[in-house]
């Protein structure tokens, strides 16, 4: 079964139903609620550009065409099989990614977004593996990067940011002040945040795509993951949910 054709993709609000044009140089809705793509019908076996070993082989799973993506050579993780007690578990070594974290996913797809509209600077707010993802993609496609982080944050995770380049600012405060003050600054400066930007989530639903190529284009039968803010859990549910709309997959994990 192939894919039916796609209509236009929208950011859409869920919780209103309020939708605006993917090219709106948007991370959030008008009222500031979050925003998400709308449903996109996924791809198939034929249409993984199997030439590309990065996470880009899956673009035709994008919701626009990124014409000069931003990679580091993300994606394409050891899939590793040990024991685990008496079962036998794969595992998706994330941390082979160029910064050592998952994020790197999300970030490559938003900041080659970004790049290609021609933003020039970012701020994030991070405490750690988001600020240094967004820090080194920043430097890889010629955009200036602002990192806000908590005054407390370990001193090796601010190293890691600035060694890539971006100027790094502590706030005094938790990992919620922090965010606040990128909100504050977002007033003037493009927020390139990995909880907010809808296309952060486009790059993480590669690891679905990827999974599923992994296991011979079929479905795992679970995914155990972290949780955290939600971005690798939210990221399986969209691919996985893409590649059954596409008959590519007989359920979900």
């Amino acid at each position: 079964m192939r894919a039916e054709p796609r209509s236009e993709p929208r950011y859409v609000d869920e919780r209103s139903g309020a939708t605006y044009p993917i090219d709106d140089p948007r991370w959030c809705g008008d009222d500031g609620a979050p925003l998400t793509v709308s449903a996109l019908p996924g791809i198939t076996r034929e249409q993984v550009d199997t030439g590309a070993r990065s996470l880009w082989r899956y673009r035709a799973a994008l919701p626009v065409r990124i014409d000069a993506p931003v990679s580091l050579g993300e994606g394409c993780t050891p899939l590793v099989e040990k024991s685990w007690g008496e079962d036998r578990i794969l595992f998706k070594l994330e941390w082979f990614s160029p910064t050592g974290s998952f994020k790197d996913r999300g970030t490559s797809v938003m900041i080659s977004l970004l790049a290609q509209r021609g933003v020039p600077e970012v701020i994030e707010d991070s405490s750690g593996n988001g600020g240094a993802s967004v820090s080194a993609y920043c430097a890889a496609a010629g955009i200036r990067a602002r990192i806000l982080a908590p005054a407390t944050t370990s001193p090796a995770k601010v190293l890691q940011s600035r060694a890539y380049g971006a100027e790094v600012q502590l706030v005094p405060g938790d990992r919620d002040a922090a965010a606040a003050e990128a909100l504050r600054q977002s007033a003037h400066t493009y927020y390139a945040s990995h909880n907010w930007h809808p296309f952060f989530l486009q790059g993480t639903k590669t690891l679905a795509y990827e999974l599923w190529e992994d296991l011979g284009f079929t479905a795992p039968d679970a995914v155990v993951t972290v949780a955290g803010a939600g971005s690798t859990v939210l990221g399986c549910d969209l691919g996985f949910s893409e590649l059954l709309a596409a008959g590519q997959i007989a359920r979900r994990p």
